[in-house]
């Protein structure tokens, strides 16, 4: 349950749902695996696992919704290794060329033919609403797939205002100078990994990862012109990420402090321990968010 990256979005208004009405709306489109000749499916699963039935779950305010989608993996190099044999084949004993019509036909065959014998891959994807803040927040690095989820949340409910996130001071701004001064605003704290690049056309980047920030080699990279792309910080002695210059956020860990939390609550079963996990991460990250915004803003 504890959430790896932080994928963000802002809703432009106040999202409508609790949870129980966004329940209804996602059970309009709940998650089927692909039929034999489906390329891909996503839908809505129940966020608490298999065994429970609501399509959200809500605590504190907040709501937990997950996301399935399954595709059937079917390399385009397969394709192309027997469409190949197949156009060899008709040239040879036709004595011919094939046309490009033809041969398009032939690759639709193919897959067709293909796709109900080709394995399936299925992954899941959580997000979380905060209505009171105005946050959509999902669990992925990756802006395609966040995007994949929006697209989904959009066509189920019909709308979904969202834009990325903005600041006044930019994360690139920020970052820089917090790396310059090695020293950044409370209740933060310099992590142990960055990426500096290039400002302009150049493309160049320095990497450093497991190492002091305030060391020469990083001041001298910035006096340099690079700047500050990635940044890793902690918030509190509570949680480590990774802050980009979009402002987004990634390699989220949580650390000793809310684990110990959760073992104190004892939990009973696999829905009573992802309930809690759920209430802590909801819990410290909004409180970290509001800090983040308020030191670049």
């Amino acid at each position: 349950m504890w959430f790896k990256n932080l994928y963000l979005y802002n809703f432009e208004k106040e999202f409508p749902l609790n949870a129980e009405e966004l329940h209804e709306e996602l059970a309009k489109k709940p998650f089927v695996p692909c039929s034999a000749t489906q390329r891909e499916s996503a839908g809505w699963i129940p966020p608490l696992g298999k065994n429970a039935t609501s399509f959200t779950h809500g605590s504190n305010g907040y709501i937990l919704l997950s996301m399935a989608r399954q595709e059937r993996i079917l390399p385009a190099s397969v394709i192309k290794e027997t469409l190949d044999e197949k156009v060899e084949a008709i040239e040879l004993k036709e004595n011919r060329k094939v046309s490009s019509r033809e041969k398009k036909d032939l690759r639709e065959d193919i897959e067709h033919e293909l796709l109900p014998r080709a394995f399936k891959r299925t992954q899941k994807m959580d997000a979380w609403i905060d209505p009171k803040n105005g946050w959509l927040i999902i669990n992925t690095p990756s802006g395609p797939r966040a995007e994949a989820f929006t697209k989904l949340l959009r066509s189920t409910l019909g709308t979904l205002p969202v834009t990325l996130p903005e600041s006044e001071t930019s994360p690139a701004v920020a970052m820089t100078e917090w790396l310059s001064s090695s020293k950044t605003p409370e209740p933060f704290e310099l992590g142990f990994e960055c990426e500096l690049k290039n400002q302009g056309d150049d493309k160049g980047s320095a990497t450093f990862k497991q190492h002091d920030l305030t060391l020469d080699e990083v001041q001298k990279s910035l006096e340099a012109g690079k700047y500050a792309a990635k940044l890793a910080l902690e918030w509190d002695e509570k949680i480590s990420f990774v802050l980009s210059e979009d402002l987004q956020i990634k390699k989220l860990k949580f650390l000793d402090v809310l684990e110990e939390e959760l073992n104190d609550n004892d939990p009973e079963s696999h829905e009573e321990h992802m309930d809690i996990q759920f209430s802590l991460m909801t819990g410290e990250v909004s409180l970290m968010l509001k800090d983040l915004m308020r030191v670049l803003n």
